[in-house]
């Protein structure tokens, strides 16, 4: 039988896992299931967009973690996030990965297992490797897992979101109920465009509206590229990693509503779910502060209902949480 290796909550190896019961490839809902409209019921408020990591002890798996952000250097678990997303109002998140190894995805698994409010993880797999399908087999019954993600705006390559390799691994996530984080720049919109046509059946979404460039009134590579992106209905997108886009030393200062309501054209409120990027976002704001620029946008932006959609039942819909 094949087994998951359990990490400790610091990551490192703890033994070996047995698998749980598997549940029907099914049961992540195809793009259009996240357009029906919502449970019966109370709503659910989720952070769709968050990480946690044991510095102190995985400090090599970090080296995007620069000089610029000596506050990120240190370990942040469930019991720093717990309280700040009670003080929003949220009633869990989705983690997601920080580290490309395949550590990361049983590390944030354990934690799952372990804290009932991270419903899902998004996790790491190496996509363009040869053995690719017998990991996901592997992982088939994660409950917990919900998704997979590549860091593709740390690659050199434009086109690497749709090279062979990378795509042939994006090709099989459908069969096996994952859903895909496209982590992009507005270099890369492009290629992530022509992945989500070539599998239009695979639910994708866009972290951080793509990563444009804050600092500026207008980021005229990501206005000119994000539609292309949005037009295929298999692809949402994420109100999250905004503020470390935007001048650390003043982050208010970003033309946020402009964007805000450019993906909202683009994409409609059904297409959208809140995430805060904690503790990254803590470089410019905190939790709260970041939480709240979405909130007091949509307040003037969307209904009642849309908003529902927004701060949780998308991402509940989309991920396929257990509610």
């Amino acid at each position: 039988m094949n087994e998951r290796r359990k990490t400790n909550d610091d990551g490192n190896d703890a033994g070996p896992r047995l698998r749980r019961t598997r549940y029907p490839q099914a049961r992540r809902p195809c793009p259009a299931d996240a357009l029906k409209p919502w449970c019966r019921g109370k709503s659910v408020r989720i952070d769709s967009h968050q990480h946690f990591w044991t510095y102190s002890k995985n400090a090599d798996d970090f080296g995007w973690i620069d000089d610029r952000m000596e506050a990120l250097k240190r370990d942040f678990g469930p019991g720093d996030l717990s309280p700040e997303l009670a003080a929003a109002g949220f009633d869990g998140c989705v983690a997601v990965q920080a580290r490309e190894t395949p550590a990361e995805t049983d590390f944030l698994l354990t934690i799952a297992d372990r804290h009932a409010f991270v419903r899902g993880v998004v996790g790491w797999l190496d996509l363009r490797a040869p053995e690719i399908e017998a990991d996901l087999e592997r992982y088939s019954e994660a409950r917990r897992l919900v998704g997979l993600r590549m860091p593709v705006h740390d690659y050199l390559d434009p086109d690497f979101a749709n090279a062979k390799p990378h795509a042939r691994g994006v090709g099989l996530l459908r069969r096996y109920g994952l859903t895909y984080d496209l982590l992009v720049r507005p270099a890369q919109l492009p290629a992530a465009s022509a992945l989500a046509r070539r599998f239009p059946d695979q639910p994708f979404v866009l972290d951080h509206i793509a990563k444009p460039n804050l600092t500026v009134q207008r980021d005229d590579a990501w206005f000119d590229r994000i539609g292309a992106l949005a037009a295929c209905d298999n692809v949402f997108c994420k109100l999250s990693g905004m503020v470390t886009e935007a001048d650390w030393a003043d982050p208010h200062s970003a033309p946020f509503t402009a964007y805000l309501d450019h993906v909202l054209e683009l994409f409609g409120p059904k297409r959208l779910m809140i995430g805060s990027d904690w503790p990254v976002c803590t470089l410019a704001a905190p939790y709260r502060s970041v939480i709240g620029i979405v909130e007091r946008w949509a307040k003037d932006r969307l209904s009642d209902d849309e908003r529902t959609g927004l701060f949780g039942e998308t991402a509940f819909s989309f991920y396929g949480l257990d509610r």
